[in-house]
């Protein structure tokens, strides 16, 4: 956190959903942010399941009320306790709110429809059709790609406030990502994801910008 304290979130990975007590999620440092960015990353492959958000608060069991909100990334969508106890936010969401993603444009979808006729929804795991849908009908989520940039100057400015408070992180046996050789172009393009997707079934654009981004770092 914030204040160099340890904070535990509880998420469930095949269903791509993040449990935050009350004030957690805000609480989040910058590397504890990325941390988690790249745990979702190092998970990707793992059988998903679709699941609904209608559900009751692990704390006190009251039904959890659907909430949305807007960060400087853009309105984003929660399921919260009414007893303050805490939400339940999606692995996308959680990327809308730090900033990580954005909505496809109309040209986007087009160009990338061409190649890509079926998605899955990054937020819910449900099917899309790009050539006619804009959002999943299953959840209401659009349509939404990784934003390289965003996340580019997320671990550049990282990597900024360590070398400014002269800290040494602790490395992980296998480092998950290297700010210093993150590209300042992004690597991947919607269009250029459908180039080596074409053919896949339910693809996921933000993993599959995940990947991108993890590929350029690691390599």
């Amino acid at each position: 956190t914030h204040l160099d304290t340890p904070l535990e979130v509880d998420i469930c990975w095949p269903c791509h959903l993040i449990w935050f007590d009350n004030l957690e999620s805000v609480s989040m440092s910058p590397q504890s942010v990325i941390d988690l960015f790249t745990q979702i990353h190092a998970h990707r492959n793992e059988q998903r399941r679709l699941v609904s958000l209608s559900g009751a608060c692990p704390v006190c069991r009251d039904k959890l009320v659907q909430s949305f909100d807007v960060s400087r990334g853009g309105r984003f969508q929660y399921h919260r306790c009414p007893n303050g106890h805490g939400r339940l936010i999606t692995f996308v969401q959680f990327l809308r709110e730090k900033q990580f993603i954005r909505t496809l444009s109309h040209a986007e979808r087009r160009a990338l429809s061409v190649r890509v006729k079926q998605i899955r929804c990054s937020s819910c795991g449900a099917g899309v059709d790009i050539e006619h849908d804009t959002a999943c009908t299953h959840c209401g989520a659009p349509v939404a790609v990784l934003d390289e940039q965003a996340v580019a100057k997320a671990l550049e400015a990282l990597e900024t406030r360590r070398a400014a408070t002269g800290r040494t992180v602790e490395a992980s046996p296998r480092p998950a990502y290297e700010p210093a050789r993150v590209p300042s172009t992004p690597p991947s393009t919607p269009s250029s994801y459908a180039e080596s997707l074409a053919g896949a079934e339910l693809v996921d654009l933000v993993l599959t910008g995940l990947a991108a981004i993890f590929t350029v770092t690691l390599d």
